[in-house]
């Protein structure tokens, strides 16, 4: 198929061959080839449409098309299909293929894949008109902004081609989540659509404990740019406005390398080590969004004041030289607490001038031109998810409302909650699907709060809803995310097969024995004791009990406690880790770090 286009390249060995759903005229197939027998060595990706209708494959699940942007219809990816020619002579080469395939499954590592083959959706509206995007004589894949473009790593089979017309082969995805609310009417016979798009950076991709913020690079976890449009028709015109945010991970070097306890140690570089990732950073932000407003919501106090503190130190020093760069410190939890969030007014009260200075890209029909878009507001946690989440849609609602008020749709003091409560409605829900997207991909569950962020209230359900998400975060944070690191490490091009160096696989320990006798334990002691509470024990008088307890309940109890004291004195030992790139969890440190007890090669 694919592979005869490129006869150097089909010698013996694994291949893989992934298909997406995509249009039934237009399948995207993207072909990944390994090096002859030596495993996935050269991982790679070569996209072609077939002109040719072709029928699907009854269990290959069916195209979803999402939205319209640009007048173009997006596709989200549903499903993958892996072929293999099943020359596997090499051991390693099954575990890479296993990676590959969660690394390319909607509903694992890959959640969120998005794609149109008309519009790029890694460009902003703004950067679309001012680069002159979307120029059909250009592939889209050179238009790409390379921060976003998943599949980089997998199209390097054409990009880096000499053959003529080989752009037309690929077809830039972008990850991370499309919402849109098609068609909301408004009043004096007017609509509108607003769509929500968040990109996911290519680098230093991964989840929440194993990838936290800056590599020497200066590219930080979690960032994720979310622009929101809005188009509001009517008989006197149209508008179209895209606003677009931040979010990331602190930009200085630290890590919470998963450890069996609820919440890891956070380990800081020393801020040398962490300045020349800080202005790398900062500088990357400044060239691509003019100036930068960073809003650090995390705690002011223990382990996040600790960071929050570095970050206000490495501000000042950067601000001493270069301008461009705020930064506000916003203890969200101490402000708001867990259900006063109406207080987020004291944070707009302290970024409304800059929100006002940066403004919105904005396009009237038959007008001038098109405002600008001059700054951007970062935001920041610890995750990146909940509170950050919060925040960016509390924004996102003030500048729908200023879009509505230069509109003529809302009065001057007009709101979404007072003179739209219907859109207000579905823009809330919007968000927190947003948010609960881009938290899927990071951390495992939906976003925390999002209770808050759908109905406006913060009830006793959404606080339970977040204990059990947290619970479920810590579960597979600690026992299963070292496998999707390395997916993600894989597909992105993170890591790249080396023939020349040894199987980066290992052994790896896991507490599942040990938990297990340690909760039969439990259950045998609570057992045992209310045996002996109804007074059902074989044993006589106060001594048979004595004896019983000591036996069926204390010793039980004991042996659990040894065992859990054991993991958690181990529990470095005991976590899901990667293998394919574990440096990148912390940095600036030895492999000792985040590999310990060296485990042994399999």
């Amino acid at each position: 198929m694919a592979l005869a286009q490129h006869p150097e390249r089909t010698s013996p060995g694994t291949h893989a061959f992934i298909k997406l759903a995509a249009t039934r005229t237009k399948p995207i197939e993207l072909v990944l080839q390994a090096a002859a027998g030596l495993g996935l060595l050269a991982l790679a990706a070569r996209g072609y449409y077939r002109s040719d209708p072709a029928p699907k494959p009854a269990r290959e699940p069916p195209e979803v098309q999402v939205a319209i942007v640009r007048g173009f219809p997006v596709f989200k990816v549903t499903g993958t299909r892996i072929f293999t020619n099943g020359n596997k002579s090499i051991r390693d080469d099954n575990r890479y293929l296993k990676l590959l395939k969660l690394g390319l499954d909607p509903s694992g590592a890959a959640q969120g894949l998005f794609f149109s083959y008309n519009t790029n959706l890694s460009l902003s509206e703004q950067r679309i008109h001012e680069q002159n995007a979307d120029n059909p004589t250009r592939p889209a894949w050179q238009q790409a902004d390379s921060r976003f473009f998943w599949n980089r790593h997998l199209a390097k089979p054409f990009t880096e081609s000499e053959g003529p017309g080989v752009g037309k082969f690929i077809v830039p995805l972008i990850m991370g989540s499309l919402q849109q609310l098609p068609d909301l009417q408004l009043p004096g016979s007017r609509f509108m659509t607003v769509t929500l798009i968040a990109r996911r950076a290519v680098q230093r991709p991964g989840v929440r404990h194993w990838r936290r913020g800056a590599d020497p690079q200066g590219a930080v976890a979690n960032q994720v740019e979310t622009e929101q449009l809005v188009q509001v028709r009517g008989t006197e015109g149209s508008l179209t406005s895209s606003f677009v945010q931040l979010r990331g991970s602190i930009p200085l070097m630290w890590s919470q390398v998963p450890n069996i306890k609820y919440k890891p140690a956070t380990q800081v570089a020393p801020l040398e080590d962490s300045e020349h990732a800080f202005d790398a950073h900062v500088q990357g932000l400044l060239k691509s969004y003019e100036s930068v407003v960073a809003i650090n919501l995390a705690n002011q106090h223990g382990s996040e004041g600790l960071l929050g503190k570095a970050f206000i130190r490495e501000n000042t020093r950067f601000a001493g030289s270069t301008s461009g760069l705020r930064l506000v410190s916003f203890d969200f939890h101490k402000v708001c607490g867990s259900k006063h969030y109406e207080r987020m007014d004291l944070l707009w009260k302290e970024v409304v001038q800059d929100f006002d200075k940066f403004a919105w890209w904005e396009e009237k029909e038959g007008g001038a031109k098109p405002r600008r878009q001059c700054g951007v507001l970062r935001t920041n946690c610890i995750d990146c998810l909940d509170r950050t989440n919060v925040v960016q849609g509390f924004f996102a609602r003030h500048q729908l409302e200023a879009v509505l008020r230069g509109a003529g749709v809302l009065g001057p003091g007009g709101s979404l909650p007072a003179d739209l409560p219907a859109v207000e409605a579905k823009f809330k829900v919007m968000w927190a699907n947003h948010g609960d997207d881009i938290s899927l991909q990071y951390a495992g569950t939906g976003a925390l709060k999002s209770g808050f962020t759908r109905t406006g209230k913060r009830t006793y359900g959404g606080l339970v809803d977040d204990g059990v998400k947290s619970l479920t975060r810590y579960c597979l944070n600690n026992f299963t995310d070292g496998r999707k690191q390395d997916a993600l490490d894989l597909v992105t091009g993170t890591y790249v097969v080396d023939k020349s160096k040894p199987s980066p696989f290992k052994v790896q320990a896991s507490p599942l024995l040990l938990v297990t006798i340690a909760v039969i334990a439990v259950l045998f002691a609570l057992r045992s004791l209310l045996v002996l509470l109804l007074g059902r024990t074989g044993g006589e008088g106060v001594i048979g009990v004595s004896a019983a307890l000591l036996q069926q309940v204390v010793l039980p109890l004991g042996l659990a406690f040894l065992i859990m004291r054991a993991i958690a004195a181990n529990g470095r030992r005991l976590v899901n880790r990667p293998q394919l790139c574990p440096r990148l969890a912390h940095p600036w440190a030895d492999d000792a770090a985040v590999d310990p007890g060296g485990a042994k090669k399999h």
